[in-house]
């Protein structure tokens, strides 16, 4: 009797994907900096910059990766100024106005949205997928990069710093986008670049993958339901095809 092969093991993401794509309306929700727009070396070079030279704080970016990143421009503010500054509010709104200012002009040199990344929208805007971003930047910053890109004209839902009472880790910024979209929670594919942010995900009752091009770290590796080291097109373009051919759903009889 002849030997079956052995079905290869199942990756996690891949595990994710197939779950989240038994959903009849799946729709995907990215987070922006770091994760959507490659831009976390720009924050740090602009964060490490404005608070060494007004807080007197030379940041390290390990002391970015495990008590800042992905948090919002405002809170990392104002936790640097509570810890090295004055304290007051006044600091906080002048250090938002010179990292916007720097932002800005950075990525009006270059779109920091990549190809990988863009490919990946455009086939989730082919398969009629619904596009969000809930991100804790502020929503002239994430203008600025989509107003640059092709990508911008694939996204949906803009969720920002402005328009949320609780940053991540709490889950009010993805529930609002899936309430603006129109889907449940289960419909959901979040990609996140932080344990914040993979935690508000989770909490919200979506499916979340981590992006980490770098060792992904402890609480990382602990938090995520699963890591891939970038954004790719064929992350997904196998699964929807598949999803887009089945008979069950609606959409895909449309298609």
């Amino acid at each position: 009797m002849p030997s079956s092969s052995p079905c290869p093991p199942t990756r996690p993401e891949t595990d994710v994907i197939e779950k989240w794509l038994n959903s009849d309306q799946p729709a995907v929700v990215f987070d922006f900096n770091g994760t959507l727009s490659d831009d976390e070396h720009i924050l740090f070079d602009i964060f490490s910059g404005l608070f060494r030279a007004h807080l007197g704080w030379a940041m390290t970016a390990e002391d970015y990766r495990q008590e800042l990143l992905g948090r919002s421009d405002r809170e990392i503010i104002e936790r640097a100024v509570a810890r090295h500054g004055r304290g007051t509010e006044d600091e906080v709104t002048e250090l938002l106005r010179l990292r916007q200012g720097a932002y800005k002009q950075k990525v009006a040199d270059h779109n920091p949205i990549g190809a990988s990344a863009a490919q990946l929208v455009k086939l989730l805007a082919d398969n009629q997928i619904p596009v969000g971003i809930v991100t804790g930047a502020q929503r002239d910053d994430v203008l600025a990069v989509l107003d640059g890109s092709p990508t911008g004209e694939s996204v949906s839902v803009l969720i920002a710093e402005e328009d949320v009472s609780n940053g991540k880790p709490h889950p009010e910024g993805f529930l609002t986008a899936a309430r603006i979209l129109n889907r449940r929670p289960s419909d959901v594919l979040v990609f996140e670049d932080s344990v914040p942010g993979v935690r508000a995900a989770v909490a919200a009752g979506m499916h979340c993958i981590a992006v980490c091009a770098a060792d992904p770290g402890r609480q990382l590796s602990a938090a995520a339901p699963a890591i891939v080291s970038e954004l790719s097109a064929s992350l997904l373009a196998g699964p929807l095809s598949r999803w887009r051919h089945g008979p069950e759903n609606p959409i895909r009889r449309a298609t």
